[in-house]
């Protein structure tokens, strides 16, 4: 269930970006929407580097699929519990160049993203674009992918 929900999902970012849909505008009467995932975007980029697990339990859907720039993937208790475990220390954690595409009950944000910090005294962080997949559900939206990729030369 999981690999056919990921491989739906990249389809599914494959298929808008290919069709050159590009810039900062969202569906037809759904600014709010589209205003509302960039935060939250913004939100579950800070409580990752924030260690928010709380935020993370109620945002990550539980069909949630994490692909790291290693190209390893994590479902949701793998990521949260990985969370738990982090000790790095996050000095900076900035998105931009964030880009919403909304698809009735689902959605597609992607974008880039700096990160400073270190991890037991080495220096980690880079630039790394990303895609985050949301769906919408009673409750709200619910982030169910990540894939993460590092920027060459970074």
């Amino acid at each position: 269930m999981r690999r056919s929900l990921l491989i739906l999902s990249l389809l599914f970012t494959a298929q808008s970006l290919a069709l050159g849909q590009v810039g900062g505008k969202s569906a037809a009467g759904a600014p709010d929407d589209a205003k509302s995932l960039l935060k939250l975007t913004d939100d579950l980029t800070a409580a990752k580097a924030g260690l928010d697990i709380r935020f993370l339990e109620s945002v990550l859907d539980d069909e949630f699929v994490l692909t790291n720039p290693a190209g390893a993937f994590a479902n949701k208790t793998e990521y949260i519990d990985g969370a738990r475990s982090d000790v790095a220390v996050y000095e900076s954690v900035k998105n931009f160049d964030q880009v919403v595409k909304l698809h009735g009950d689902a959605a597609v944000v992607v974008g880039a993203t700096t990160v400073k910090g270190n991890y037991k005294g080495t220096e980690i962080g880079g630039r790394f674009r990303f895609t985050y997949m949301y769906v919408k559900r009673k409750d709200g939206w619910k982030c169910i992918a990540i894939h993460l990729t590092r920027i060459p030369g970074q």
